[in-house]
């Protein structure tokens, strides 16, 4: 999957979090949400909106409702860079699960949102 990734220049944090950003829409999301939606600390996560924020793929502004807060939102080469490999990134895990039964797939749908549910509890 890295390898996938560094395709596009990417690593897996910055991919997840653009994937999510985009997910948010025009609204963006906070850091802290971002921070929850990624499962990683505060720390890492200023650390990794510095990065993308010096790469250009995020634009930072304070919240206009909390002082203490940032929004984060993608910028524009970040919305084309996501539009450009995520059919890439479709067809990579098509491809990926392409040995699996159709079976098998639900099954595998359904224990990962299982898995899923139980971090989000975390």
């Amino acid at each position: 999957m890295s390898t996938h990734l560094a395709r596009f220049g990417l690593s897996p944090p910055k991919f997840r979090a653009l994937v999510e950003l985009h997910m948010a829409g025009d609204r963006g999301l906070n850091q802290s949400e971002l921070s929850r939606k990624l499962k990683v600390s505060r720390a890492n996560i200023t650390g990794l909106i510095d990065r993308m924020e010096k790469d250009g793929l995020v634009t930072r502004e304070l919240h206009p409702t909390d002082k203490r807060a940032f929004h984060v939102a993608l910028s524009e080469r970040a919305e084309g860079m996501v539009n450009a490999f995520l059919p890439a990134h479709n067809d990579f895990v098509h491809r990926a699960m392409s040995g699996l039964e159709y079976s098998e797939k639900e099954t595998l749908i359904a224990l990962l949102g299982k898995m899923k549910k139980g971090f989000d509890e975390l």
